[in-house]
């Protein structure tokens, strides 16, 4: 099995668009990838495998560090490990911009994607109560990167 993670170009925001709504209820549109995608500061990573895309995440970075504004595996790969192998490419992305630390927000009704980061070393640092939509809270979660 080939495991990858991939840059992607603003040209592949509907790609990105597409996989987006196969991870979540709520979607965003392509002319909301092609516009975040249009910021210098903002990339886009797909994980693929066997050359099927099975995962995104979309970095900003600023000042040293790299905030995952979205992170998401499709459901039939969930729960087996694949969560890692994208936080894993994500990190590897980051020590190449030199970023000192990566920040993300996890819903608290989220406890997959809590064990999840958890799981991989990253910390709770804050709390945004009631932020989104449904009410729940918004945890904010650190990990900082050890440069070798």
């Amino acid at each position: 099995m080939g495991l990858k993670v991939q840059q992607v170009s603003q040209g592949q925001a509907a790609r990105l668009a597409k996989l987006h709504q196969s991870c979540f209820q709520q979607s965003w549109s392509v002319a909301e990838f092609s516009r975040l995608l249009e910021n210098q500061a903002v990339i886009g990573l797909m994980y693929l495998e066997d050359d099927r895309d099975i995962g995104l995440a979309l970095l900003q970075s600023i000042a040293g560090e790299t905030e995952i504004l979205i992170f998401g595996i499709i459901p039939t790969r969930r729960g087996k490990g694949f969560g890692y192998g994208l936080l894993s490419g994500i990190c590897d992305y980051a020590g190449t911009i030199d970023s000192k630390a990566i920040f993300l927000e996890v819903s608290n009704n989220n406890p997959a994607g809590i064990n999840l980061y958890k799981g991989y070393g990253f910390e709770q640092v804050g709390l945004r109560k009631k932020y989104y939509a449904d009410r729940s809270d918004a945890l904010i979660y650190r990990l900082k990167l050890i440069k070798s």
